[in-house]
């Protein structure tokens, strides 16, 4: 078993507004761990995260992040441990500044990135190579390559989806649903 998630946390933007933006509403229902579909919580620095359990969440689509990221940053962060893929994008005001991914079906040492990505980049990187080396590098049984995009978007937004959120308490993540909406009146990013 493993992960195959979508998150993305946004900065400069009030939290219900994001809501809003992506035709999402709170239950009422909260969680210790994110399990549902979609849930959302609170971060730290004013970052506001909103997760959902699906890799090719539409929420995270690069129409969707461009959109709700006007006037905003957006990060998002994808991870499928079945094949060990992860990527970490981000979004400043409309338009996608920078993006990083590893897919082990490439190689295992495979890493690109495009745009002007943050300058952690390098130290991640760095680190993990270093560990990928040591224990055996393509030989080995493990991929410490995959966790650079995820260590990226932690650094930034200080959210790990394998983690607890610093300072959190029990029942910080809050259930989400989609909207429901009519053939005329569906979510902007839906386009069927």
């Amino acid at each position: 078993m493993g992960f195959a998630i979508s998150w993305l946390a946004v900065s400069g933007k009030e939290s219900q507004r994001v809501l809003e933006e992506l035709s999402l509403s709170r239950t009422g229902e909260s969680e210790e761990f994110p399990e549902s579909s979609l849930t959302c919580a609170p971060l730290q620095e004013g970052w506001f995260l909103v997760f959902a359990n699906s890799l090719d969440s539409p929420l995270v689509s690069e129409q969707a992040l461009s959109n709700l990221s006007a006037g905003c940053r957006v990060v998002s962060c994808q991870v499928e441990e079945h094949v060990m893929f992860s990527s970490a994008t981000g979004y400043d005001n409309g338009a996608r500044a920078w993006h990083v991914e590893h897919d082990a079906q490439q190689n295992i040492y495979h890493l690109v990135s495009t745009g002007d990505v943050p300058p952690a980049l390098n130290d991640i990187y760095a680190s993990l190579k270093k560990e990928q080396d040591a224990a055996g590098g393509t030989e080995a049984d493990v991929d410490y390559i995959h966790d650079v995009p995820v260590s990226l978007a932690k650094a930034i937004t200080s959210f790990r989806h394998d983690e607890d959120i610093q300072g959190a308490d029990a029942g910080t993540f809050e259930v989400l649903q989609q909207e429901h909406h009519t053939a005329s009146t569906k979510p902007w990013w839906r386009v069927w």
